[in-house]
């Protein structure tokens, strides 16, 4: 074997080494990627059923809120029509004070 054939060898060699080596490299990196895909995956998951559950929680909120709506309308309908049965209204009590001032 001539020495310019073996110094050839010798750089193929050393070539095919560095190619093994960032292979190796690159299979480490494809294998981290994956098992962090799982750990993407896994969090995806959680972060849909979160998302269902707070939609859950907003529409209760909205019901239980159109719910404290609908009683304090009536709370307000009943203090009114107390207000007015008692003659508690503002015309009739500013007409009263007007009328004992004229007086």
């Amino acid at each position: 074997m001539s020495p310019i054939a073996f110094a050839l060898e010798i750089v193929l060699a050393l070539m095919l080494a560095a190619c093994l080596f960032s292979f190796w490299r690159l299979d480490r990196k494809l294998a981290a990627l994956r098992s962090g895909q799982d750990g993407v995956r896994a969090a995806a998951a959680e972060l849909t059923q979160a998302t269902m559950q707070a939609e859950i929680a907003v529409r209760t909120l909205r019901a239980t809120a159109s719910e404290a709506g609908r009683d304090l309308q009536a709370r307000i309908n009943d203090a009114r029509a107390t207000a007015d049965r008692l003659g508690l209204g503002a015309g009739r009590l500013r007409t009263s004070v007007d009328a004992r001032a004229r007086a």
